[in-house]
């Protein structure tokens, strides 16, 4: 899983290999590898600093598992250049033919029909995002990550800076950029990935140093996959969602404001700013937030009071079999207790 955004690399191998592939980690603090207790027969999860993942196996034994994992890195880590492109759907083409091809295809053409759109909607977008010198090819470009994030800062843990590179998936975006700090044709272009997510209007209405780009990147990604399971196994199958250290929360608003008729309850030990500074910036912009609940405490006020409220609850929102426990921000010990809390409750 190659990301910008995550603090760690998650490296599943499931089924669990005859003859697990040997990590070769630096020595580091932060670092931790280790199998799910709940499951150590069938899955393996290693966590490791994207920071190290490039040079992660360059040691191997001749003939095991690790030759293939270097070759999957070296393939994805290749800055390859396409002879034809076309920049409104951020796509790349080796010949002529399949280009063509594309530019008369549907998913091309049913961008197109949306520009006009996206072009207006974004001129009215306000102070925060419209930048009168963007050009129309930027706003109405279906999102790129990888275009995206190219020329920002990275984090650095020492004095020595560096940026991303398109294409080349090592190093994370900085986490103290915020919007406001963007170049105008990236806010465009964040503007345009927000919009088609139906949160630029809350970003806009947010106070500048509560918008920092990795935040609601990452958050808007783990919505993404919240979606898709959601989508899978039916949207009234959870009455519930739980996010356990939730930060400053933007993941469980998310879902509270795509799914109503769930109720939603950020966890952790002290609220933040943010928090509120993001619930009433949703509120602002016509979101309502009833379904949002934000609980004082940890883990353990979760299995002792919300778990056994589940059918005791004044809300008016039907209660369902079914809940999903998030561990977006958890650290440490934090993610295995969730996912061993979430298997007991079933």
């Amino acid at each position: 899983m190659i990301s910008y955004l995550s603090g760690c690399w998650l490296l599943f191998a499931y089924p669990a290999p005859a003859s697990p592939f040997s990590l070769h980690l630096p020595d580091r603090p932060h670092c931790t590898a280790g199998a799910s207790r709940a499951s150590s027969q069938q899955l393996q999860l290693y966590s490791v600093p994207p920071t190290s993942f490039g040079s992660l196996l360059l040691q191997t034994d001749n003939g095991n598992g690790n030759a293939f994992l270097e070759e999957v890195v070296t393939t994805n880590n290749k800055n390859t250049t396409p002879k034809f492109r076309c920049n409104i759907c951020s796509r790349g083409f080796d010949k002529q033919k399949q280009y063509k091809e594309h530019l008369v295809g549907k998913k091309h053409n049913a961008i197109m029909d949306q520009a006009d759109d996206a072009w207006r909607e974004y001129q009215n977008s306000g102070p925060v995002f419209f930048d009168e010198t963007v050009a129309r090819e930027v706003v109405i470009a279906v999102w790129s990550l990888d275009l995206f994030v190219d020329g920002l800062q990275a984090r650095s843990r020492s004095s020595i800076k560096s940026v991303l590179t398109n294409g080349i998936n090592l190093g994370q975006i900085d986490p103290n950029i915020r919007v406001e700090d963007l170049s105008p044709n990236k806010r465009a272009m964040i503007w345009r990935h927000l919009h088609t997510s139906n949160t630029a209007d809350m970003v806009n209405l947010l106070p500048p140093q509560y918008a920092r780009v990795k935040e609601i990147l990452e958050s808007l990604e783990v919505f993404r996959h919240i979606e898709k399971l959601l989508r899978r196994r039916g949207n009234t199958t959870y009455g519930n969602i739980y996010d356990v250290g939730c930060g400053h929360g933007l993941v469980g608003m998310l879902c509270a404001a795509a799914y109503p008729h769930i109720r939603v309850q950020c966890i952790d030990r002290v609220p933040r700013e943010s928090f509120q500074a993001q619930r009433t910036a949703f509120e602002a912009s016509g979101m309502s937030l009833d379904n949002l609940h934000f609980v004082t405490g940890d883990l353990t006020v979760l299995e002792k009071n919300v778990l056994h409220a589940q059918n005791n609850n004044n809300s008016g929102i039907k209660d369902s079999s079914g809940s999903l426990l998030l561990c977006v921000h958890g650290c440490k010990s934090l993610t295995h207790e969730s996912i061993e809390l979430a298997c007991s409750n079933n």
